[in-house]
């Protein structure tokens, strides 16, 4: 007797078929999706805390989300003084930078000169008229609104994830919680271990930036951290700040050293510390890192590649499971 079931080339065209419009419905609702996963995220990294002082004091669950919450928002505002200490002092030597960046400009301007290269006619003062200042607040200002806002509700969200995941010592779970310990088990050893290296190495470049003499050093360690968590092109980003930086105040010989110091620590964390964590947690390739973090940008933009790693580990996690049930339900069919 035939088998009446459709044909390979048939179900790989509906499997196509229907990855296609996963990926389309997930970047059309991305706007929506993007908060509830950078909010399980935050959730994912700050459930530790919580455990261990129930563990540790035998506290209950409500006493230690509130504990944990006091201790999030304490953090948060010493971050946020740290970095506004920081902006003053940087505004207090934007004369010098403007100087310097006049400089600087004269300088490469006399060498193309030199060259037969005529170049263009640019001043700092030109470029930072009030004018030119107005019209980037009006353009930064609503956009640093939307920021503060949509971190609040990803706070506020986080910790609504983050009191469905804490559970009481010998509680039952829930199917909500049991389902959201094991898809996100990878994804949580992963972001530790991220943590920990991107600590390791936000505090060996803080070393570093202050002993070059960086302005600042303190900032681009805390950007670095948080970069880290956007792989590879995180790192690119984190790089340019501090080493712009030290050209206008140090110059470019001083620059080089803090772009190639940089570097160096990267590589030292990425391809001798991350291993030694990354081998008692989570088993991921650098193609798969590669591939994940061009997908989920693709589909869900920033956040996409802040979540690129967690998101792949899930679905692999997933996509195990059910290749795991189909010859179970095959059988019992």
């Amino acid at each position: 007797m035939k088998d009446s079931g459709p044909s390979p080339l048939l179900r790989l065209l509906q499997g196509v078929a229907y990855t296609v419009i996963i990926l389309w419905g997930i970047r059309t609702a991305s706007p929506v999706l993007a908060p509830l996963l950078l909010a399980l995220l935050l959730a994912y990294a700050v459930l530790p805390f919580p455990k261990w002082l129930m563990q540790r004091f035998k506290l209950r669950k409500s006493t230690a989300i509130a504990l944990t919450a006091v201790a999030a928002a304490s953090a948060g505002l010493y971050v946020m003084f740290a970095v506004d200490l920081a902006t003053v002092r940087i505004a207090t030597k934007m004369p010098v930078y403007e100087q310097r960046l006049a400089a600087l400009y004269g300088q490469a301007e006399a060498s193309l000169n030199s060259q037969g290269v005529e170049a263009p006619d640019l001043s700092v003062k030109t470029l930072l008229t009030p004018e030119r200042m107005k019209a980037i607040s009006r353009v930064v200002l609503p956009e640093a609104g939307a920021i503060i806002s949509n971190g609040l509700m990803i706070s506020l969200l986080g910790f609504l994830f983050l009191m469905e995941m804490a559970d009481d010592i010998g509680a039952k779970r829930s199917p909500l919680r049991e389902g959201l310990a094991y898809y996100a088990a990878d994804s949580r050893s992963y972001v530790a271990v991220t943590a920990k290296t991107a600590g390791i190495n936000a505090l060996v470049n803080l070393v570093f930036l202050f002993v070059m003499g960086v302005d600042t050093p303190a900032v681009w360690a805390f950007l670095y951290f948080f970069l880290d968590f956007i792989p590879t092109l995180g790192f690119m980003i984190a790089l340019v700040p501090p080493t712009f930086v030290a050209l206008l105040m140090l110059g470019w010989k001083k620059a080089v050293i803090v772009a190639c110091g940089l570097i160096l620590s990267n590589v030292i964390i990425d391809n001798v510390v991350t291993p030694i964590f990354m081998m008692e947690a989570v088993e991921v390739s650098f193609l798969e890192i590669t591939l994940s973090l061009v997908l989920w940008a693709f589909l869900m933009g920033l956040t996409g590649a802040i979540l690129a790693i967690p998101l792949t580990l899930a679905l692999k996690r997933f996509l195990k499971t059910l290749s795991e049930s189909e010859p179970m339900l095959s059988a019992s069919g």
